[in-house]
């Protein structure tokens, strides 16, 4: 974990999605059972070392660059009689605000919500399924692009607020809980902007209590 430069329980538990105390009974050793190999993927994930060294110490450490996600971390769907390939990605309850820094609060997840994601894509993006969330929209402040109810596919490394990207969605942590902006360059400024054209929703400018907590990928609705 330190090698990954990892530092505490809570760093990992935010880098590969799996709760805090399940990273300390891991540690510990502790449960009647060992950890299921979809944990093991994603800590492994995190660390940036391959599975099998993280299970037994044996193997190659290192994992291999673009290594695909294990099966362990997918689910096979059939449709039309042919076998797809998704990932399930959990929904974000609570994202707890971490301090003045703006970086690095601590995620808490609905258990009973996931989106499946194809797998396909996840790869052509080259992103990493652990870190993957969904968060559901609440509002109508970025109106008509996203719906009250969408659900957003938020990729949380991409979160560093120096290498921000202009006109793109991000989720933002506001009051403990995340929400969906437009984030734009004014200025020489970055505001949070909302698409609903209404008075009410007006932009405000980033500061120090603004979160970033990742990037919106890929959206999900339903039209009718």
């Amino acid at each position: 974990m330190q090698a990954a430069g990892i530092l505490s329980q809570n760093a990992l538990a935010r880098a590969s999605g799996i709760p805090q105390p399940t990273i300390n009974r891991i540690l510990k050793g502790t449960g009647k059972k060992g950890p299921e190999t979809n944990t093991l993927t994603a800590l492994a994930q995190a660390c940036n070392v391959s599975v099998q060294w993280l299970t037994d110490g044996t193997g190659q450490m290192a994992r291999t660059p673009g290594e695909a996600p294990q099966e362990a971390e997918v689910m096979n769907i059939s449709v039309d009689d042919e076998a797809v390939k998704f990932v399930a990605i959990r929904l974000v309850a609570r994202f707890i605000h971490a301090g003045l820094n703006g970086h690095g609060g601590d995620i808490e997840y609905d258990d009973h919500l996931v989106r499946s994601v194809p797998l396909d894509w996840i790869l052509e993006k080259r992103l990493i399924p652990s870190k993957l969330v969904g968060i559901r929209v609440k509002g109508d402040s970025m109106y008509p692009t996203l719906r009250k109810g969408n659900v957003v596919i938020v990729n949380t490394a991409d979160c560093d607020p120096r290498n921000l990207a202009d006109g793109q969605l991000y989720a933002v942590n506001h009051n403990d809980r995340p929400v969906v902006k437009r984030l734009e360059l004014v200025s020489g400024r970055w505001h949070l902007s909302s698409d609903n054209p209404l008075p009410e929703y007006r932009s405000r400018p980033v500061d120090e209590s603004t979160e970033i907590i990742g990037r919106v990928v890929r959206m999900e609705a339903d039209f009718i």
